[in-house]
């Protein structure tokens, strides 16, 4: 009996580590936020969760791992759509990339020469504003919530 509580208690000890250690994919996850914060990212060189922790640090983000408990249903919500590369383009090619990032506009407000749009996007929930100046995005923000943002 002895011999085998010790074999139990040694097992165990033994696959702590492994209980622990992550998996690949939030491995690949946090090397692509680690990557894109110093500025060394190949988009055409990695898979999906790289990518998603890039954007992750692109959109300054702290870093989340999809779990494997979750079902894809809650990744797939989860999953914020990238702003981060509106900034500089054109105010109207700005409209035709929000609309293909699943965004609807909500409302716009103008300020003298400067226009800002609001961006609703209801599959990641994400209200989004885009400050346009001299017919250029000027910034792209999450703003988190609008009256009009539902």
């Amino acid at each position: 009996m002895k011999v085998s509580i010790v074999a139990a208690a040694v097992l165990v000890i033994g696959a702590a580590p492994a209980a622990l250690a992550t998996t690949p994919s939030e491995r690949e996850y946090q090397r692509g936020y680690n990557d894109c914060l110093k500025g060394r990212y190949d988009q055409n060189q990695h898979g999906d969760s790289y990518k998603k922790g890039c954007r992750a640090a692109e959109d300054h983000e702290k870093p989340t791992y999809p779990t494997a408990t979750q079902s894809a249903a809650t990744k797939d919500h989860a999953s914020k759509a990238k702003i981060s590369d509106l900034k500089g383009v054109n105010s109207i090619k700005s409209f035709d990339m929000m609309t293909a990032k699943g965004f609807k506009n909500v409302d716009t407000i103008t300020q003298g020469d400067t226009l800002y749009g609001i961006y609703y996007n209801a599959k990641t929930h994400q209200c989004v504003q885009l400050t346009n100046a001299k017919n250029h995005v000027v910034s792209a923000d999450d703003i988190g919530t609008h009256p009009k943002c539902k």
